[in-house]
């Protein structure tokens, strides 16, 4: 049998498929150093990396398993998420925006979807996607913004222009999920908190608690709603994780994106 490859030198993306991570096995996909995500092809479940789980308590607690699901995913990374809503939402329709085609290839040669992995897929700026489909397309239950390269999200991606426009997709009671790092001060995700909520809509913010108050290492999760979400069945779902959890809502976001300025197009940085 022919062993998969696991390293790609790729014109614009230098990525590894390390075997063997995570507590059950499985494989962390390395983007130009930095872990972008972590898949165990064997258990589309199985979900190692903290904000994944995250996305997936949300989603579980909001979502009925035997309803309908379409989700847009940008970014694809391990394609890990589409592997997990496939296993829970039987049937769910996915489509992926990617600016890599060889990355997705990649990943896809050395670890295969299930035949019940339903997804289409196109290689473009997630921006440029997102305005062009705008015109033609909709009716997404979920949006998941997960748009890196390395460490770092491209700006035109996180902006009131840019929101506006990915909600012309959503449907009536969707779910936006926005992937942003934290660390330091906070400034980029106390930023996008302060430019989602523009419109006023719901916004939740979920973390570790080390990375909310002590600048620790980790990821933010973002969710847009047009109702608020059922916070008890979320919290209760991370309850057992290693780090305690914080599920910040309301009053809480406010003072969370304190005096944040969104970002707009002019000023996108």
């Amino acid at each position: 049998m022919t062993q998969p490859r696991l390293e790609l030198d790729g014109e614009r993306v230098h990525a590894r498929l390390l075997p063997g991570r995570g507590s059950n096995g499985g494989y962390s996909l390395i983007i130009d150093g930095t872990t972008q995500s972590h898949v165990n092809p064997d258990d589309p479940l199985d979900l190692q990396l903290e904000y994944v789980r995250e996305i997936a308590a949300v989603l579980r607690s909001s979502k009925p398993v035997d309803e309908p699901l379409s989700v847009l995913h940008l970014g694809a990374g391990g394609l890990t998420i589409p592997r997990f809503v496939a296993a829970t939402w039987p049937g769910a329709r996915q489509h992926i925006v990617e600016l890599h085609r060889e990355l997705f290839e990649f990943v896809l040669d050395a670890l295969p979807l299930r035949d019940d992995v339903e997804l289409t897929v196109e290689f473009d700026d997630a921006r440029t996607a997102v305005e062009r489909a705008a015109r033609v397309h909709g009716g997404y239950d979920v949006a998941i913004v997960d748009v890196f390269s390395g460490s770092v999200a491209p700006a035109t991606v996180g902006t009131v222009e840019f929101f506006t426009a990915l909600r012309e997709l959503l449907a009536p009671g969707a779910l936006l999920f926005v992937n942003t790092l934290g660390g330091g001060d906070l400034e980029l995700a106390r930023r996008m908190a302060a430019t989602l909520a523009v419109d006023g809509r719901e916004i939740t913010v979920i973390a570790a608690r080390p990375v909310l108050v002590g600048g620790a290492p980790g990821n933010l999760v973002l969710v847009e709603s047009t109702d608020p979400l059922p916070i008890e069945p979320i919290t209760a779902a991370l309850a057992p994780e290693p780090r305690p959890i914080d599920v910040l809502t309301g009053d809480e976001v406010v003072v969370f994106a304190e005096d944040a300025a969104p970002r707009r197009d002019t000023v996108a940085s």
